[in-house]
């Protein structure tokens, strides 16, 4: 390519560029200070946003609000530019205050994303993309009050992490890595309860379904028992009710979860029976029913009411 034509090609490129909207420009500027500096954390995010749009398409969210979780999951972790390398490539445990260090990657980034004109997603997905469905997350969000799309990115970002070689690690197997992201481990240990449990069998059997390595054809040589082992354990997972996940008083009353990613909300009697169905929410989150979501979300959060204790008097 001559001279001429490349510098025709660059000045495109900031014209097009110098015409996109500010919040845009903003991003695209994260973006190449992410991949300049620390090139494998931008590999990740790419990563992480294909993982995250495969499994929003499983779950039939709608094109569009699955390319902007794309999106936004490109951006997920772009609020490390502001932790120091030393955290960051850290090769044991951080200590307690590296650890809250690390953890405000997650407010740094939703700071950096909430500007005026992007799209409230890529902030939200920023901050929330580390909570936890059994509430250990970094904000102590619970289940249904986690945003949706942050849940989708939190999967992807997890098995992208454990899957992914890095200077202080080597790449689990696909298998291994989906094993310990479903295993039946008690919370606040890292299990199958730190995850949406209808997303996270979609997720499972998506990677199942598409991923070379966990074909049939694949386990072959001197481990291949033991693979396929694993292999049929976690199909046994994606076909198992997710209700069996959670013990009593685990959930929200009235709340049924299923392995499509769908979830019921009852409303219940005094005495715990279903009295009838209040919502629907649908895999792609969408509310089916005479509920609204924010409506739904209260419902969700709310405590039951505690009963005066009995002899007790007003003070």
């Amino acid at each position: 390519m001559s001279g001429a034509i490349e510098n025709h090609a660059a000045r495109v490129l900031i014209e097009q560029a110098a015409a996109l909207p500010a919040w845009r420009q903003r991003e695209a500027f994260y973006a190449r200070e992410e991949a300049a500096r620390r090139p494998e954390v931008a590999d990740h995010a790419y990563a992480v946003a294909l993982l995250a749009w495969n499994l929003a398409r499983a779950l039939n969210v709608d094109p569009g609000t699955a390319a902007e979780i794309y999106e936004a999951a490109r951006l997920h972790d772009i609020g490390k530019i502001a932790i120091d390398d030393a955290i960051l490539y850290k090769p044991g445990r951080l200590d307690p205050a590296e650890a809250e260090e690390m953890r405000l990657h997650a407010a740094y980034g939703a700071a950096l994303l909430s500007v005026e004109g992007a799209p409230p997603l890529h902030a939200v997905i920023a901050r929330y993309h580390h909570e936890r469905y059994d509430g250990y997350g970094y904000h102590a969000l619970k289940g249904e009050d986690i945003p949706f799309a942050a849940r989708i990115v939190q999967i992807a970002d997890v098995y992208e992490a454990l899957t992914a070689r890095r200077p202080y690690k080597g790449p689990m197997a696909a298998e291994d890595a989906l094993l310990a992201m479903c295993g039946d481990a008690p919370s606040p240990a890292f299990g199958r309860r730190s995850f949406d449990p209808g997303f996270l069998r979609v997720f499972v059997r998506l990677r199942l379904d598409t991923d070379p390595s966990l074909a049939a054809e694949a386990t072959n040589g001197r481990d291949a028992a033991a693979r396929r082992e694993k292999i049929r354990t976690l199909r046994d997972y994606v076909a198992s009710d997710p209700m069996l996940d959670f013990g009593p008083g685990e959930l929200p009353d009235g709340l049924v979860l299923k392995a499509s990613g769908a979830r019921l909300l009852y409303e219940m009697d005094g005495e715990g029976a279903k009295v009838r169905l209040l919502a629907l929410v649908q895999p792609n989150g969408s509310v089916v029913g005479g509920i609204s979501a924010d409506a739904l979300r209260t419902a969700l959060s709310s405590q039951p009411e505690t009963s005066p204790v009995p002899g007790a008097c007003a003070a």
